[in-house]
């Protein structure tokens, strides 16, 4: 079966002597950081691994007898994404960026992992963390939002009363889940931006190439209208802290556009188009006519009908 994701690069790591100094502590910042949202990381997993554990069972149980019910797809959807929440490693993706700044025979004891770093990756490594994160960021907001749709389907079949304490149990693992989705998705944007630190702290040119890729910035020789003047809102498309000179646009007033036609002057536009006095006439003669009509029209709506005489016959029946 193929992967969903491409292999992770060879690692390649260097000496801490051979980073510019300036950095360290960056770096130290960052890697406290990384280590605070590993250790969070771990117990939500834990619990997200348990629930979905239980909806195997219940999969595998009830799938011959409700595959054809409505709320089975929600079902198989849960146990879907919670498949390949599992894929991605998250636990063991973040762990291993952190091993990769100790040397090999300090990482088979946690007690030396606290020490002071002494290795570093190459930022290809680091890269490829972060594409995993973002991409699994994208995919925890995604399955909040059809476990929340999961929950609100199987609250709607327990209206029927059919199969309703598989349906319970169906929606508090949807309930579970969702919440524990809700706490996966801030801890990955914490452990993303400490990994987009160290990369920036490594190789800030790779920042730019991935800047230019992912947010689709602007290049310069792009960013130069035909006027010759460069335009700063293609360039500074974030609030980077950098002050963007303004320049003054002053309008051509020989310029050919249409979109100034509705501000020439009264005197230069083109007189509006007079009727003839013979096309004028049949109006208002057609109007005359009409009014004519109308006037007949109510005068024999209003005369009364004359009265039928009666006879001795009408006065016997009536």
């Amino acid at each position: 079966m193929p992967k969903r994701s491409r292999q992770p690069p060879l690692l390649g790591r260097a000496a801490k002597t051979a980073l510019d100094a300036t950095v360290h502590p960056d770096i130290d910042a960052a890697l406290k950081q990384l280590k605070l949202c590993a250790r969070n990381l771990q117990p939500v997993l834990a619990t997200f691994s348990d629930e979905l554990h239980i909806l195997h069972r219940l999969y595998y149980k009830g799938k011959n007898e409700h595959r054809s019910a409505l709320f089975w797809r929600r079902v198989a959807e849960m146990r879907r994404y919670g498949d390949r929440v599992e894929e991605r490693a998250l636990s063991s993706l973040v762990d291993s960026l952190r091993y990769s700044f100790f040397a090999e025979d300090l990482q088979q004891t946690s007690k030396l992992l606290k020490g002071s770093w002494t290795h570093y990756p190459d930022p290809s490594s680091v890269s490829f963390v972060l594409e995993r994160l973002a991409a699994s960021l994208t995919l925890v907001k995604k399955m909040h939002e059809r476990l929340a749709h999961a929950y609100q389907s199987f609250s709607l079949a327990m209206q029927t009363g059919a199969f309703l304490q598989l349906l319970l149990t169906l929606a508090g693992i949807a309930s579970r889940l969702t919440y524990l989705a809700s706490e996966l998705g801030p801890i990955l944007e914490q452990t993303q931006d400490a990994v987009f630190r160290i990369l920036t702290a490594l190789d800030p040119g790779q920042i730019t190439r991935r800047l230019f890729r992912t947010r689709q910035l602007t290049p310069l020789h792009t960013a130069i209208d035909t006027s010759g003047q460069i335009s700063t809102t293609d360039l500074y498309e974030d609030d980077t802290g950098v002050s963007i000179p303004r320049q003054d646009t002053q309008l051509d007033p020989y310029s050919s556009n249409t979109a100034h036609e509705d501000v020439l002057p009264a005197p230069n536009r083109p007189p509006p188009d007079i009727p003839s006095s013979a096309t004028e006439a049949k109006v208002v003669k057609r109007t005359m006519t009409k009014k004519l009509k109308r006037s007949s029209d109510l005068e024999h709506s209003t005369v009364k009908k004359k009265r039928k005489e009666r006879d001795e016959i009408d006065d016997i029946f009536g």
